[in-house]
């Protein structure tokens, strides 16, 4: 089985805490937006084998955090080219009612600047600015409907909780997500 969705997410105000090299520590109750249509957009891929009413399947959903409330010394905070959530899933189906629980790991690339000191894009884990931090957990409900031969239209609302550390210019932020997710798209169940 293939999905695809788009969708929107609304962030649970946590607790952001920025340290940096001989200054003292930030510490807010952060409110973040998604902003879902700016580029890039907020976006999940899903692929899963299914059998009996069962699934194993891995997500990567693609979610974005823009700090809405910077104290003075923040210029601007955002986690907006990723902080993509990668999930391997357990998935079951009742009663026309798609089920799921998933963990994983999230994977930054922040964009920032903090006491007039800008991250310099590039490095981590992976090169291009990307790295690979903290776990992550979901739960999901969600529901499909049959537009033919093996293609169906799915809706679904998930929770997620996600913990992350991201580079910052001489020091690292410490940055929780607890986000509710509402998302729509299209799939495919092969040999069905």
């Amino acid at each position: 089985m293939l999905e695809g969705f788009a969708g929107a997410a609304y962030n649970v105000q946590t607790e952001l805490r920025i340290e940096q090299h001989g200054q003292d520590q930030i510490e807010l109750a952060a409110r973040y937006e998604t902003r879902p249509f700016e580029s890039p957009i907020y976006y999940a891929l899903r692929i899963g084998r299914a059998k009996g009413g069962r699934a194993w399947e891995g997500e990567l959903i693609h979610h974005k955090l823009y700090l809405m409330n910077p104290p003075d010394e923040v210029q601007y905070f955002s986690v907006s080219h990723g902080y993509n959530l990668l999930f391997l899933n357990r998935a079951w189906e009742r009663h026309g009612t798609d089920l799921r629980a998933g963990a994983g790991v999230v994977i930054v690339h922040p964009e920032n600047g903090v006491r007039g000191l800008e991250l310099a894009t590039g490095g981590g884990t992976f090169g291009g600015g990307y790295s690979l931090t903290g776990p992550a957990l979901q739960g999901c409900v969600g529901r499909r409907f049959v537009i033919g031969r093996g293609a169906f239209f799915a809706l679904e609302g998930k929770i997620t909780l996600a913990y992350a550390r991201v580079s910052v210019t001489q020091g690292e932020a410490a940055v929780p997500s607890l986000a509710v997710h509402a998302l729509a798209g299209f799939g495919y169940r092969f040999g069905g």
